[in-house]
């Protein structure tokens, strides 16, 4: 590693010049023109903003045309001097994290007056913009209502992206991922970067660092952008700025509060009562400068607990048959199911600290240190209801992350970034039985040691990135390297207890189990990849009316040697944004995006080779007399093992998009975009039994096996597929006059042939069989956010000081209303037998019942709304927030999974297709917010 990082200290040392915007910095393009609107070369422009010292100057080119790259987010202050003009000065225009603000600049004669102040506003158009991005300003991170706290639940306010599918969850318990997809993508398939660095679980794909949104200064949403930049993903990047301090002294401190007794009933509550929850967080953050216009700090904490109740939602029928069978002897001897509540605890450490210093006027270091603590008990997993208290996890997360920048202005028109990272990862879950083995009853019932969910590891990163930007003329040229190097070490215990499987409940009387699985050998692994990228992109001014965006990347991931990876990952872009009218913008692009590898995937290949670990599986008479016996606890020598073993020609993963969008301005404040996006999955991984001798008949197998020395071959391969097609609609009103708003609507359709990585197929023989929509298919989809202050009182900060006396008016005085509403049509699901009716020797299982393909259930459709209600009060130094809000105000019953077991009879269950898990119903919660 250390050898790695001396060749990328040589690169940067000596870098290629080439081009486009940052992922922690926004650009701003600013014309100059006299009162006729001629262009005014030479001009001296200078951008700053006061209370961070940061001030950078140029001067006009031939066209008029002063651009400034690499500038922090803020709202900035533009001064503009000419020989023979008026000065001019201009307030309040915002620069934002990956885009570029456009400004137009009027000059008048120097005899109109000796100096032009006015409230300057950039163009609600962005005509350099090539890709498809949304930004979340802080006005809506601080103020929309989003129960969690977590900043990323932000990203479905964007129409192009998609909440995953709860299905996902239940198939790899522990194994999250980032909760969203782009473009019909697997939600491991994203990137979140923050302040420029990574902040991705690679086991799971989901992100590490939970900042408090206080921490957030803003960020951007892209889908598949086109400059060769973005990168380290085959599906969407969210891109993060954290907060930093100022010259003034600012800050708050909250507290939120929730009580179940304000709060409706769940809906699928099988319990007398309505469960009891006690939740409340507390935090506070500060920034200042540590030395006037030179260093300056930020820190911002909070803390959760929540303490509350949830039930297995059984019959009591069920409840009898299994205590009455495990009361038995047998290896599930003395264990019985919990009824009524049982509590749940869910807490979380947030904090983080941040400091920058001005080197020089050119050059600028950033510190931040970042630190998330979270512990789930008995509510780790997101498991649905049919899941006993035993089957049920607690989860301990523990992550610390230390990034630095450098960003150095070479010259006026060439800036360097360096960024670096270290951060690790602590993991620990734990189910709620670990003592004795699992069983399953097709349809009903989960209930012991799961097969899945206990586990500890240990993910380490380290990161470097540098990148150069030049501009030159028309062209904005740009490149960068990046070297992450993530160390894994894994203690994944799945299925070393043991785990039976039940056709139904008689069966489970009469100790007779369809299935048994169990692993043995060592599960300790450790490994390290190594990933290395480059790219070179031009992002060219072609004429006035036309912009594009055009580069190459590269993407490798080294893999331990087991895997023979492919390196040739080159990523062709390109995007064009033409305006052919003042208020129109017509966009265009395609890339190739090339994914990292699911860690998780790896690990299992890894553990699962046979040289460390193995697994086996029996079924019918067998698996009785196993069970009968009271388990295996050590390996059963008439049963051959089963290993997972990589592919031996493993690729990475990689998306083709293609995507064309018009954008028009309706007025000042509001555009409204039609978008069509296409994108093609590739080479997706998925698991396969390649060991299986082909079926006696349709889908069902024998004993036979293609090398008898083992039961299954679990391959993990690439060789899966998705294909998404989508339009959306987007209006948007940015902020102004405190009136904020953005509405999309989606309509699009994803089919795959896998939906994640140890999805398996219910014949390998017949793979065409699996093309069918997605788990991640979601046709419909519309998202509404926005804020508004009712036109009643006065805003101290404005200079007013005279409150009405009007009663009505005082109360209605500095109240703002905040609401976010999302409909979306129903989720697909995989209908199973819930046993291994094929004799696959596989699990999960893939079975499914006759006359059904695969994914062929639908959840039904979803409704929310999120509504919060603020009053703000001077007080003291600043002002003191009272705020009420509603998550799912409507109380609609959002179904979030349905019971998929058919059953193996010719008449499916009775709770086939009925609801299995429901979404929160209205919770209420109250705070104080103290900002100052």
């Amino acid at each position: 590693m250390l050898r790695c990082f001396k060749a990328a200290l040589c690169l940067i040392l000596c870098p290629p010049v080439f081009a486009q915007l940052s992922r922690v910095n926004g650009a701003l393009n600013i014309t100059v023109t006299d009162s006729t609107g001629s262009v005014v070369p030479g001009a001296e422009v200078a951008v700053s903003i006061a209370a961070r010292a940061f001030t950078h100057s140029t001067r006009t080119d031939s066209a008029g045309a002063a651009f400034f790259n690499n500038l922090p987010d803020g709202l900035y202050t533009i001064s503009v001097s000419s020989p023979g003009f008026a000065a001019y000065r201009g307030s309040g225009v915002n620069v934002s994290v990956g885009s570029t603000s456009q400004l137009a600049v009027r000059l008048q004669p120097a005899g109109a007056s000796q100096q032009v102040e006015v409230k300057a506003q950039a163009a609600a158009l962005d005509p350099s913009d090539t890709s498809h991005s949304i930004t979340i300003d802080r006005e809506r991170i601080e103020e929309l209502p989003v129960e969690s706290r977590n900043y990323l639940s932000f990203t479905l306010l964007s129409p192009a992206a998609s909440a995953a599918n709860p299905a996902l969850a239940q198939q790899q318990p522990g194994v999250e991922a980032s909760g969203f997809s782009f473009g019909g993508l697997r939600p491991s398939s994203n990137a979140v970067f923050i302040d420029g660095v990574g902040d991705n679980d690679e086991f799971t794909g989901e992100s590490r660092t939970e900042l408090s949104p206080e921490a957030i200064s803003e960020f951007q949403i892209v889908n598949h952008g086109y400059a060769a930049e973005s990168g380290g993903a085959a599906g969407g990047s969210i891109d993060v700025e954290t907060r930093s301090g100022t010259n003034l002294l600012h800050g708050d401190a909250f507290i939120f509060e929730q009580n179940g007794a304000l709060d409706a009933t769940p809906p699928l509550e099988a319990a007398p009562y309505k469960p009891d929850l006690n939740a409340i967080r507390a935090g506070l953050s500060a920034g200042r400068a540590l030395r006037r216009d030179k260093t300056f700090g930020y820190f911002a904490a909070e803390q959760e607990y929540a303490r509350g109740e949830d039930a297995s939602d059984l019959s009591p029928q069920v409840v009898s048959a299994v205590n009455s069978a495990t009361a038995a002897a047998g290896p599930l001897h003395g264990l019985s199911l919990a009824t009524g509540f049982f509590p749940t605890i869910n807490q979380q450490t947030e904090f983080t600290v941040r400091g920058d210093h001005n080197l020089t006027p050119r050059n600028q270091l950033m510190l931040r240190y970042a630190m998330t603590n979270t512990r789930a008990v008995n509510d780790a997993f997101g498991l649905p209801e049919w899941n006993d208290l035993s089957a049920r996890g607690t989860s301990f997360l523990s992550d610390n992350a230390l990034i630095g920048g450098w960003t150095s202005t070479l010259n006026d028109i060439t800036v360097n970034e360096l960024r670096i990272q270290a951060a690790t990862r602590r993991a620990d879950l734990r189910t709620g039985s670990r003592s004795g083995p699992g069983a399953s009853v097709a349809g009903l019932v989960h209930f012991g040691t799961p097969f899945a969910g206990n586990s500890l590891r240990h993910e380490n990163h380290f990161e470097l990135y540098e990148s150069i930007s030049h501009q030159h003329h028309a062209h904005l040229l740009k490149a960068g390297i990046g070297i992450e190097d993530v160390r894994l070490r894994a203690a994944v215990r799945d299925g070393f207890n043991g785990f039976y499987a039940f056709a139904d409940l008689p069966a489970l009387a009469a100790a007779q189990p369809s299935f048994f699985v169990q692993s043995y050998g060592n599960p300790d692994t450790s490994f390290a990849e190594l990933r290395t990228s480059a790219y070179a992109q031009d992002h060219w001014t072609a004429a006035r009316t036309l912009v594009i965006d055009y580069g190459v990347r590269y993407d490798r991931n080294a893999l331990p040697q087991t895997f023979n990876t492919t390196s040739a990952n080159f990523s062709p872009r390109i995007g064009l944004a033409w305006t052919p009218a003042t208020r129109w913008v017509i966009r265009s692009g395609f890339g190739t995006f090339f994914d990292r590898y699911e860690l998780s995937a790896i690990n299992r290949a890894l553990e699962f080779s046979g040289a460390h670990a193995y697994q086996q599986v029996a079924d019918g008479v067998l698996a009785a007399a196993i069970y009968r016996a009271g388990g295996a606890a050590r390996p059963v020598a008439a049963l051959a093992p089963s290993v997972t073993r990589p592919h031996p020609g493993l690729a990475n993963s990689y998306s083709e998009v293609a995507s064309a969008e018009v954008q028009h301005q309706i007025s000042t404040n509001w555009t409204a975009t039609a978008s069509y996006h296409f994108v093609r999955g590739l080479k997706l991984a998925r698991t396969l039994n390649v060991n299986l001798a082909p079926p006696l008949v349709a889908n069902l197998f024998g004993s036979a096996r293609l090398d008898p020395a083992y039961d299954a071959i679990n391959q993990f391969q690439n060789q899966a597929n998705s294909l998404y097609n989508g339009a959306s609609f987007t209006v948007d009103r940015r902020l102004a006059d405190e009136f904020e708003l953005t509405a999309g609507y989606t309509y699009s359709k994803t089919i795959d042939d896998a939906s994640y990585a140890t999805e398996q197929p219910q014949n390998p023989y017949n793979l065409p069989a699996e093309r069918a929509p997605s788990l991640l298919d979601q046709r419909h989809r519309f998202a509404l956010s926005g804020l508004f202050d009712l036109p009643f009182g006065y805003d101290p900060d404005d200079g007013d000081n005279n409150p009405t006396n009007n009663f009505v008016e005082r109360a209605l005085a500095n109240v703002e209303v905040a609401g976010i509403a999302l409909a979306g049509s129903g989720y697909a699901d995989n209908p199973l037998t819930g046993i291994d009716s094929n004799a696959e020797h596989i699990y999960p299982f893939a079975a499914r019942p006759a006359g059904y393909g695969r994914n062929s259930l639908r959840t039904p459709a979803s409704v929310s709304l999120d509504l919060r209600i603020l009053k703000t009060i001077p007080f003291w130094r600043g002002h003191l927030d009272i705020v009420a809000e509603s998550f799912n105000l409507i109380n609609h019953q959002n179904i979030d999974l349905v019971n998929p077991v058919y059953g193996t009879a010719s008449a499916p269950l009775p709770g086939f297709t009925q609801p299995l898990q429901a979404a929160d119903p209205r919770r209420v919660q109250f705070s104080l917010d103290f900002e100052y």
